[in-house]
């Protein structure tokens, strides 16, 4: 935690199918002194897509449902950009990651800040283009889950967090784990998220407000304490048992979707990876390992079984750095299976930061080739793409200035690179995602539109500038 500027967190080790450890460290805030303890909320982010399988996994169960349902048949509104698509899409394909989909597609209906509704997502899912063939390889992919958590609703009569409540964490007595954020609005014990940004750590706002329950719960909008994650791990590495018939649980844990594996996996002890339903699943040294991270701004959480040997590991962070949680997760891993050389937190940490250096360097060198750009008012107006809807660009105090109308923190002011190319710095510096607007004209040489992209390959996917195509109004 010294060495990550990590101000709170939580872990829980099993082994040999008990719980051997359980401990809450260091405060939910840096400017309170209320520490962390088992039963501390953490936003869980993506670790939330087991729940949304499992979830479905006990509607299978019942009866209600199949893995290779067609998703027209039970979200009337689904569509795909392509009609064949959308005629073969199965709730399998939505939990697999194997949509054809580029990474992130579509995440900035619900990233940062933006909140769109489930039924808003599913109908702005045909302006998504795959940049591959579908059930071919592998690419994380946010929003089918969001579309997949919606099956619930629409087959049982009751909302996504209903059905988690009576149906998951009631069973397994997860006092302490709920998809309705609103009722912790009162709660004391919830940890608040934190970044380092110029090389302080600093709390910065939750972009998921607990005050309403987000469209992207589905994807990544649980909360849970440390102790009900141990409890749903346990009842994970004992194949359902308390929960789920055993022939259907193991479903989840079987590869759909293989992932390549890299010279450096091989050397790591990794021979084989893929993504089952809501799960990541390799080997490490001959032993099959389940996982899944989660990563929100400011909060990281990562679960980690071994089930044949009755081993599960679970971390919770209120920091954003996945390097924490993989130092932690690996030397517990490590030393439970007695594997030595792996590298130590230290070592971790200077990688990242040689790398991070290096990445800041280039981009405070980065220049444009000198051209000039138009007039201001050139490029004012209003925007819109079909699934992140409007942007307007204004001029304000000589300045030209860039606001996202569904994404609120998404505002800043445009810097001149080259020509019609700008960045724009975001107000918000939590974002850590400065992005390049390339304006384009028409044959009169009137400007019509624009592209982005990040400046630095650094930023979170899930602000997939590049996926958006705006037009002027």
């Amino acid at each position: 935690m010294n060495i990550f500027s990590v101000p709170g967190a939580a872990v829980g080790v099993i082994n040999e199918g008990k719980i051997i450890h359980a401990k809450g460290y260091g405060h939910l805030t840096i400017t309170d002194a209320a520490t962390v303890n088992t039963q501390t909320y953490f936003g869980i982010a993506s670790n939330s897509k087991g729940f949304t399988a499992t979830a479905l996994a006990l509607l299978v169960a019942d009866g209600k449902i199949t893995w290779d349902d067609k998703v027209k048949d039970h979200l009337e509104h689904f569509q795909m950009s392509d009609p064949w698509l959308t005629d073969h899409f199965t709730i399998r394909d939505l939990l697999s990651h194997s949509t054809g989909l580029p990474l992130g597609s579509g995440d900035l209906m619900w990233w940062p800040d933006s909140n769109y509704s489930a039924d808003e997502i599913i109908k702005n899912m045909r302006y998504l283009k795959p940049n591959r063939e579908f059930r071919t390889t592998y690419e994380y992919n946010n929003v089918p889950f969001i579309v997949a958590g919606a099956i619930i609703p629409a087959v049982t009569g009751k909302t996504y967090e209903q059905f988690l409540a009576e149906r998951i964490f009631k069973p397994l007595n997860m006092a302490r784990c709920t998809a309705n954020t609103p009722m912790m609005a009162n709660d004391n014990n919830i940890a608040e998220p934190h970044a380092v940004l110029n090389k302080d750590l600093t709390q910065i706002k939750r972009y998921l407000a607990i005050d309403q329950v987000a469209g992207s719960v589905a994807a990544a909008g649980i909360q849970c304490s440390i102790d009900d994650l141990l409890k749903w791990e346990m009842m994970h590495i004992n194949h359902g048992k308390g929960l789920l018939p055993k022939n259907i649980h193991d479903q989840l844990w079987q590869i759909n979707t293989p992932i390549n594996v890299t010279e450096n996996n091989v050397q790591n002890g990794i021979n084989f990876r893929g993504y089952g339903l809501g799960y990541n699943i390799s080997d490490y040294f001959g032993s099959r390992v389940i996982s899944h991270g989660g990563a929100l701004i400011g909060m990281y959480s990562y679960l980690s079984m071994i089930p044949e040997l009755g081993v599960a590991i679970a971390i919770t962070t209120n920091q954003q750095s996945a390097a924490a949680y993989a130092a932690i997760n690996n030397q517990i891993r490590d030393h439970i299976m007695d594997i030595t050389g792996g590298p130590t937190a230290e070592q971790i940490f200077d990688a990242g930061e040689t790398s991070r250096k290096k990445e800041a360097r280039r981009l405070r060198n980065l220049r444009g080739d000198g051209t000039s750009a138009k007039e201001n008012v050139s490029y004012t107006g209003t925007y819109n793409d079909p699934w992140w809807h409007d942007v307007t660009i204004s001029e304000l105090d000589g300045d030209l200035y860039f606001i996202s109308q569904r994404s609120p923190s998404l505002r800043g002011n445009l810097v001149h690179f080259e020509g019609d190319r700008f960045i724009v710095r975001w107000d918000d510096r939590t974002h850590e995602a400065d992005a390049f607007i390339l304006f384009s004209a028409n044959d009169s040489g009137k400007i019509n539109g624009f592209t982005m992209e990040a400046i630095s390959p650094r930023t979170d996917f899930s602000y997939d500038f590049h996926h958006v195509n705006m037009v002027k109004k």
